[in-house]
Order: structure tokens, then sequence, then C-alpha cells
């Protein structure tokens, strides 16, 4: 299929990456000599800048942020104060960035009862909003067409509220003069006031900008496309769209090309140009619904064009309105965290006079949210792909880039025949005061133990935190999105168990799906390495000393239900019970098809599980050098591999043994899975492990004890030999444990002295009383068993 895209602003790229994706055959037209449309980045004395598209956040731009997240774009928090001056400084004039300083920068309005009075409109504003979209969102055959000079008037706002106010920031965020504002669709306003948290001064969801300004991810952008073969015509304008018998036609720079569909991603105004004489009655009707405003836009360091009051000062400053437009100042370097330069970087909307120190000025459009335009947006599907020619652009929604998004990628899901969906705003999550205790304590214990590594969380609502260490020894990093407040409450009250609980619940998840869990859990493991290299008293740690204070009460309980599962005779059996018999389809999600349950040995990097686990077991059978005439016993024999393996090779007798009832039935159908297996920790973690509880023994192997071997044992006792059986790489291939040799993997052969049948096997000082454990009768020549451990020793081979 082939299909052009005409326009490459965001809907157009978003549109084009999803075809591109499906493998569609796709040409970009663009008429600028640059990719991005509204996300214009231009440099200025070595310093990049953004002049259209700034910032978004995470509750009102889900849906972008997700594009961000995929295409790895970083970002950072960006500050959205507002300002209002009216009359040059001389009427009202109050801010927000600076809280009360900011919102009284004008010392009069202390003692102003029509201040104080706009203040308590402000607050009756946001409940009468909630109730009006309540109202008309209850009642679909509610009339949605009345304005917003309609709304104001039947609830009574007084005059500064509306010019000190509700004006300005409308103005603002539309872009248009105070008779265009008036006559807003009044639920458009209101509903989009509502979504992006507008209805109060303070207390808003934080507001994101791209680190490396807006061009970064169109460029990231435009290497996906033409990675994907996507043909890319800059400083080339389409002159005519029209349907073709088999599709339809582009003209452009005077050469015309068929294609299969066409998607056309300018202004509503310009596609009814590109249309030409073939536009239909429809296509004339809908499109003509939707209204710009066109503004100057001056790039410049002219401070003059800022409130009067430098307390006022605010990242959006409303000056006022013309003829045009709204008279509007950006303060680039808190906005796009620029830092203090010694003019500070400003762009203007519409200014009365064109401002010193200008740098460029860029003439742009901005759709507004009018009735016509409501009633327009519910008609689209009657123009969408007829004669193969399809729509889309932010003018679809309320205007911003995230519409233009959603509008790009639910044309290409149309002509690919597929059904997008699309992200929901997430709600702002609301802490109680026991959740925002929690939340502090966490917050505070992070602070101090990121000391390597970024660890970054991502609340859903909005809230940003990023603890990011000095030290440079790990370079790892980790976002996490906390959905659910009890992700706090759970750690501050149950530490390192309470954080497995929150991830089992669900109330939180990772940015990244396939390595975000392994970073996390990396960087636990070199802050706490690092801090123990810092201290001597480990082997005075236990139960009494979890990382977290305010989870003391919950780490003794844990340890007591802890030692009340001691592998007694009685008590093993549910022991092994609670490990192995949760469930053999929940095993089956992370084993492979033989269900063998112990590492794999691997001969490159993306060779099949299931062979490097047959390899496995071929080792083991060859090492154990078993043979027709022996009788095989197997303590433990999970699944039953092994056995079928070693009985379908060699034809010995075999004998499996287990306490697993799921296994066991499992087996009865198809032995799959054998192993003698156990696991260590390092030794100078060991006391504080066996007087605490934590994951392991809590989920994984409750009543365990992971044992701890030394070198100087091996070389003290000199009881057995270890012998090489594979390479130690493999093991890099488990997740942290391993990777950051917490844990490790021995696998080793023991032998009988009396044994002469494993030629060229060199026994050190054998003294049975040591081993007797492993062997079953004095018929059987040998037993393989593996342990893991931390370190690579001398002597001991990793696997």
């Amino acid at each position: 299929m082939r299909v052009a895209i005409v326009g490459a602003g965001i809907s157009g790229l978003s549109a084009a990456f999803e075809l591109c994706n499906a493998g569609a055959e796709v040409v970009i037209y663009e008429k600028e000599d640059y990719l991005g449309g509204h996300a214009r980045t231009v440099a200025v004395d070595g310093v990049d800048l953004d002049l259209g598209f700034m910032v978004f956040n995470r509750v009102t731009y889900p849906n972008m942020m997700d594009f961000f997240e995929k295409l790895g774009v970083e970002m950072e928090v960006s500050d959205m104060s507002f300002s209002a001056s009216l009359d040059g400084g001389k009427g009202c004039e109050w801010g927000s960035r600076n809280g009360l300083a900011s919102l009284f920068a004008q010392k009069s309005n202390l003692f102003n009862p029509y201040f104080w009075l706009m203040l308590r409109e402000i607050i009756k504003f946001k409940d009468d909003t909630l109730r009006y979209l309540m109202e008309l969102e209850e009642n679909p055959d509610l009339d949605r067409n009345e304005t917003l000079e309609l709304f104001i008037k039947s609830h009574g706002y007084s005059e500064l509220f509306q010019k000190a106010y509700l004006i300005p920031i409308c103005a603002s965020i539309w872009s248009c003069p105070l008779e265009g504002v008036m006559n807003f669709s009044a639920y458009s306003v209101l509903s989009f006031c509502r979504n992006h948290h507008l209805l109060q001064l303070f207390n808003r969801p934080p507001w994101l900008t791209i680190k490396h300004r807006s061009h970064y991810y169109v460029n990231k952008l435009r290497e996906q496309l033409e990675a994907r073969c996507c043909q890319i015509k800059l400083g080339c304008a389409v002159q005519l769209v029209c349907g073709t018998d088999n599709g339809c036609s582009v003209l452009a720079s005077d050469l015309s090309e068929e294609y299969d569909e066409c998607i056309i991603c300018t202004h509503a105004p310009d596609a009814l140009k590109i249309l030409g004489g073939q536009i239909t009655y429809d296509e004339l009707r809908i499109l003509g619904c939707f209204q710009y405003v066109y503004s100057d836009i001056y790039l410049h360091r002219d401070i003059s064009l800022m409130p009067q009051n430098p307390s006022a000062w605010s990242a959006w400053n409303f000056l006022g309105t013309t003829e045009n437009g709204v008279y509007l100042t950006y303060w680039l370097n808190v906005l796009q965290n620029l830092g203090h330069t010694s003019l500070p970087f400003l762009v203007t909307l519409n200014p009365p006079f064109t401002p010193k120190h200008k740098v460029l000025k860029w003439t742009t459009s901005h759709p507004v949210p009018s009735v016509a335009a409501s009633k327009a947006s519910l008609e689209l599907d009657k123009i969408q792909g007829k004669r193969r020619i399809w729509f889309c652009g932010a003018y679809q929604g309320y205007g911003f880039h995230e519409d233009g998004l959603k509008a790009g990628s639910t044309v290409a899901y149309n002509i690919l025949g597929k059904e997008l969906k699309l992200l929901k705003n997430p709600k702002h999550m609301m802490l109680s005061f026991t959740e925002v205790g929690a939340r502090l304590v966490v917050v505070k214990f992070l602070e101090r133990y990121i000391s390597t590594g970024t660890l970054t969380l991502l609340e859903e609502g909005g809230t940003i935190f990023v603890f990011a260490g000095i030290n440079k020894s790990t370079h790892v990093k980790s976002v996490l999105k906390v959905h659910n407040p009890l992700f706090y409450w759970k750690i501050a009250t149950e530490a390192d168990i309470g954080l497995a609980d929150a991830y089992i619940n669900g109330y939180f998840s990772f940015v990244d799906e396939k390595e975000g869990l392994l970073n996390l859990l990396l960087i636990l493991i070199a802050n706490r390495d690092l801090r123990n290299s810092f201290s001597n008293n480990q082997n005075k740690r236990g139960w009494w000393t979890p990382l977290l204070l305010t989870a003391g009460v919950a780490s003794a309980r844990y340890f007591l239900q802890h030692i009340s599962r001691k592998n007694s005779l009685s008590q093993a059996r549910l022991n092994i019970s609670r490990h192995y018999d949760l469930s053999n389809d929940f095993f089956s999600l992370f084993l492979d098809e033989t269900m063998t349950y112990s590492c794999a040995v691997f001969k490159t990097e993306n060779e099949e599980l299931q062979i490097a686990q047959q390899r496995k077991l071929s080792i083991l059978i060859d090492k154990a050098k078993i043979e027709s005439k022996h009788e095989v016993l197997e303590i433990g024999f999970g699944w039953g591999s092994f056995a079928l393996e070693a009985v379908k090779r060699t034809g010995c007798k075999y004998t499996g043994v287990t306490l697993s009832i799921e296994q066991l039935k499992f087996a009865k159908r198809r032995v799959e899975e054998a192993g003698l297996q156990f696991i260590s920790i390092p030794d100078q973690r060991y006391q504080e492990y066996r007087r605490s509880s934590d994951f392991i023994k809590e989920y994984i192997f409750p009543g365990g004890c992971l044992p701890s071997l030394t070198l100087s044992m091996w070389k003290i006792l000199a009881y057995i030999t270890i012998r090489h059986l594979h390479a130690g790489e493999t093991i890099l291939w488990l997740t942290s444990g391993f990777k950051s040799r917490t844990l490790g993997n021995y696998q080793m052969l023991c032998s009988q002295a009396f044994n002469n049948s494993l030629e060229g096997l060199q026994i050190i000082d054998p003294v049975f009383s040591l081993l007797s454990f492993f062997f079953f009768s004095e018929n059987n020549d040998c037993c393989i068993f593996e342990m893991f451990h931390s370190y690579f020793l001398d002597g001991i081979t990793m696997i």
C-alpha cells in the first residue's frame, strides 16, 4: 500500500510512524524546510529554544507521553506559572510563580475587596464548572452549544474576575482576542480547563518539557521513519489532491504522483485549498467550520514586554488583547530550564510594538474551540476516507499536540483497518493524610539511600521525583510509574517486602517494560553494596534493623512467621507445597517447554531456552557417566525432564522422589525437570540474613534459609574437588541477583573415594561423613548437585 501524507506536523508524523510500522510505503510532503510543524526549535548564541510546542503533562497528554517514552525522549519538569498584567501594570497585576508573593505582587490588592472577591469567585468557578459539566455529560440530550459569555452571565461573575482571570487564561491558551474568547463553546472551554486542572491557581499537576528541545523528538522520529524507507520531501508544497479511479493523485512541484491513499494533515483552511475544484459539499461545509487565529511571534530579550512588577513575572504572562489576538509573553528561561542569562529569552505573541533585541519573527496559527467547530467535529466521519482522502489535525480536538497525535494515529489505524485504543487521561492521584506521610518517609529515605544510579518516580497525576546519585560507579536508570498511593504506604510500613507486594498488586509499573524491574533491582543492590562498604555493622543486623524505621513492626512480624515455618519433618512438606504447588501453569509462564527449572547452558546470546536446557541435561548425564546398568535415584525430580532424558538416552533404571503434589501429577503425564539445587548468599550478609525475613523467605521458599559458602571452608576442609562443567558467562542471563553478583550458581560433581569409573577426577583427602547425606546407598557412584553463590572463587567454576 502506497500512502501520501501532506504536512509534517505531529499529525502527519504520527500517521507516518504507524503506517511505516505496518509496512506501508509512505511519502511525506512538507512545504517548509523542516519537520515538526509547531515543534520548531531555533539556536541563539548556542542555546536551543522552542518557539511553538513547549510543555505537556502526564495527566492531559497520556498518548503523547506514551509516544515519547517509546521513542526514548528524555523529559524534565517545567514551570507553568501564570500572570496577568492589565493596562501596562496600572490595572490589576498578579502572578502564581512564587505563591502569595506573586499573587499579591501588587500590594494594594491586599486591601482591594474586588480582588478578594475575584479569589472567592475562582473557587466558585471551579464548583460551577464541575456541576455544569456533570449535568451535560449525564444528560446527552441537553444543549451543548451555549457560549462562554452566556455561561458567565448566567452565573453572575464580576467584571474583575472576567478581565483579570478568565479571559487572560482562555486568551493565552487559544491566542484569541476578547470577542473570540467570549464566543467560545462553554462546554469545550470548561471541559478543557477541567481536564487540564486549570480550575485552581495552585497544586496543579507538574508540567514537563523535552530536555533537549522539541527538535530532539522530531529528529528521533525522522530516524525511525527513514529506517523504514519513508520518503520525506521538504520544501515541497502540494498544490492539489484529487481522487482517481484507483486511489488519489498528489500534484506538487508540477509533478503528479499516484497513491492508494492520501492523508491531508494541514490546517483545515489549507486542506480546503488543496482539494481544489473537486471538493465535495460535505468537505466544504465541515472543514469550513474550523476557525483559526493567526499570531505574530517574536523571539526577543526586551523585558519591557513583561509585567511591571518583577514579583509577578511568571512562565506565561498575559499583558492584554489586541485586535489581532492575545498579547502574551513566554519567559523561556523558566519554561525550558535555561537558567539565568544576562538578558532573559522571551517569546511574545502580537506585541503592540516591535521588541528591542529582536532575534526573529515567526507567524503561525491556532484553531479555536468555537461552537461551530464542536458541531463539525461530530460529523468528520462523513468525509473521512471518501475518494481515498483522509483528514487529520489538532483542530479535530482542542488544538494541541496531544490532539494532533491522536488524530494522526486514528487515521492511520483506519486506513490499516485496525482498531486504535487511545489512552484516557489518568486521574490526578489524591493522597490521604497518612499516605502523604508515607510518601514523605519514602522520599526522604530514597534521597539518603540513592548514592549511585538514577531512580525516577512518576505519579499518576503528574508529580515527579528524581533521585540521582552523585557516585558514578553505576549509570543504571529506572523509571517507575506510580498508579496507587498505597505504593508509598507499602514501602514505608514493610520496606523491601512492601516493595514486592506493591509490584505484585500493580501499584506501580515501569516505563521500560523489559528492563525496568531489573534496573531497579540493580540500583538498589549497588546502593546497598556501596553503603555496606562503609559499614562494619553487618553482622549486628537482623529483623530489628529494617531499612526504614517505620517498617519495624512488619519486620518483626515477618521474622516470626519465618521461624514458625522452620523446616521440621512435619513442616517441610507444607513449605515445599507453598512453593512448588503454586500452579504448573504459573511455572510454565517462565520455564521452557520441557519445564526444566534450574539454569540453562547457553552457547550463543540468542539461543532458545529449550535448546540450552537440553544441553544442560546432556552435560549432567555425561559428567555422571550414567549407563544402562546404573539405577538412578533423584531426590526432588521437579517436572521430570532429567528423568525423561536420562532414561531415553541411557536406558538406566530411574526412581524419583518428590514432596510436591502438583509436580507428581504433572510428572505422571510427562517427566520433565531435574536438579538438586540450593541458593547461597555472600558470607558478609549471612548473619543479617539468617536473623531476618525477606521476599524469598516470604514468597519463594517459605521456611528456607540460603546457605553461605566461603573459599576458606573449602580450603580448610578439603573434602571435595570442584570440576569444571561449563562457562560462567551464562549466569549473566539470569536476573539482577546474578548480574550484580548477589547470587551465583555452582555445579559440582561429587564422588566417593573408591569410585574408579570417573577417569581424571582427583580426590583430595576424602572424608565421607561430610558428604554422606548426598549418597543414598553404597551402590551409587556419584551425585551431581548445583548451588548458588556470589563470587568467582579460585577452584570453583561458575555456571
